[in-house]
């Protein structure tokens, strides 16, 4: 696991809210502190659409809500003269992209045992930070994982020209 501070604060939260940046995650929960404080649970509730559509794996692939779909909707509560107080996303990396990177990797006990990568963005007192974590379906003492997520989360961002340093 790593913190990434990040740098260029208003072309990252452009990227995070407008941009099709982080669009490859899922949101799993989250939390915007304004003049109140919203909770997010990212987790679908199935019951809420048709049955045509709770049925159809191809309509609702996914257990979590896409950032995609939440993203405009979080972009319109902060948007505003006053920026929020803080807020937190814990996003999910999408689970074909996980399968794609850990066969990549070819280590059989890590596509066993990794469950999905998980990015943790941050933002308080005018500072955003990025956290990397893995949830983990199995126990390894295998650090092959988180190498290889830290290692891909500062490529990304690198690739979407998101400047960083290490966080202390």
């Amino acid at each position: 696991m790593i913190a990434l501070k990040i740098k260029g604060l208003g072309s990252f939260m452009s990227r995070l809210f407008s941009g099709n940046t982080f669009d490859s995650f899922l949101l799993a929960e989250g939390m915007l502190q304004m003049a109140v404080t919203w909770q997010v649970d990212g987790r679908l509730n199935r019951d809420f659409f048709d049955k045509e559509v709770r049925e159809d794996p191809s309509q609702l692939p996914y257990e979590y809500t896409e950032w995609s779909r939440v993203r405009p909707l979080l972009h319109d509560l902060i948007r505003g003269k006053q920026a929020p107080v803080s807020f937190q996303f814990v996003l999910r990396l999408k689970p074909e992209y996980v399968a794609s990177m850990l066969e990549k990797e070819g280590d059989r006990e890590l596509q066993a045992c990794v469950d999905t990568f998980v990015l943790t963005v941050r933002y308080k007192a005018g500072e955003a930070t990025v956290l990397t974590g893995i949830a983990m379906k199995g126990f390894t003492l295998n650090k092959g994982a988180d190498v290889l997520w830290d290692k891909a989360v500062r490529t990304f961002l690198q690739a979407k020209d998101i400047h960083f340093e290490e966080a202390g």
